[in-house]
């Protein structure tokens, strides 16, 4: 009995001192925790505000760069005007982009941001080399561009043919052009008609038929035949058909010459 009673017998408490000894690891954990969680949301009401702030910034300025020749920049700022109800942090520059891509005489642009205030833009114009058609203009490219003073670039030569042969034209007049400036000739028209056949017109007046295929021999053989017959009666000559696999077909001017003819009206 003695011993049983000395089993059930209830421990002491441990001292105050020991139990907050051990329990200062969590309260130090708990504390951590809490401070860790405040400082979160702090750092978070703090990046809300600020891109709250961010969000609201309007765009003040816009600054156009590049040579511009033909564009106002006050067109391009109007064109932008539109798109600018986001502030500067959160605008689509690649929206900006396709909208001033849009814009005749735009080549190309880029857009930058330049906080607090400005967006910047960069702008390359269109630079047509020759007219397409009737209205149309065809830049370095080969792409169909719309311009806005059509009348100033009518000297431009002329490129007609099928829809979808602009980049192939645009290679044979390069070719013509390159290979007709040593002979003082320069191609001033190229046409293309619905059977593919090739005619170019020269600045001295000459109109070359070069047909549907083997371009660059017939072309050859024109300038062969151009150095060592032609260029002395050149302003007799009209046409020139190169169409012919042994040969060349030459129409002249049949008009009567009178150079040299003088009048003396003594004696009358």
């Amino acid at each position: 009995m003695a011993a049983s009673r000395r089993n059930t017998r209830r421990r002491a408490p441990k001292p105050l001192g020991e139990r907050m000894k051990a329990l200062m690891p969590a309260i130090r954990s708990g504390l951590s925790t809490a401070v860790t969680v405040s400082a979160m949301l702090a750092v978070s009401g703090v990046v809300y505000l600020g891109t709250e702030a961010l969000r609201n910034l309007p765009v003040e300025r816009i600054v156009v760069t590049g040579k511009l020749e033909h564009l106002r920049q006050d067109a391009l700022r109007e064109a932008l005007s539109d798109e600018l109800d986001e502030g500067l942090l959160f605008l689509s520059l690649a929206r900006l982009q396709d909208t001033l891509e849009a814009l005749p005489w735009v080549y190309s642009a880029q857009l930058r941001r330049r906080f607090p205030d400005t967006l910047e833009v960069s702008v390359v114009e269109q630079l047509p080399i020759a007219r397409w058609g009737e209205e149309a203009f065809l830049n370095h490219e080969a792409r169909i561009i719309e311009v806005a003073d059509g009348e100033r670039w009518q000297d431009l030569p002329q490129i007609r043919g099928p829809g979808g042969s602009e980049a192939r034209l645009m290679n044979h007049y390069q070719r013509l052009l390159e290979r007709l400036r040593p002979l003082a000739l320069t191609p001033v028209f190229l046409s293309e008609d619905d059977y593919g056949q090739l005619l170019v017109g020269l600045d001295n007046g000459v109109q070359l038929q070069l047909g549907n295929h083997d371009f660059s021999l017939r072309l050859q053989r024109f300038l062969q035949l151009w150095s060592s017959d032609l260029k002395k009666a050149d302003r007799l000559v009209q046409r020139v058909d190169m169409r012919y696999d042994g040969g060349a077909a030459v129409a002249f001017d049949q008009t009567p010459q009178l150079a040299g003819l003088t009048e003396n009206t003594q004696g009358r």
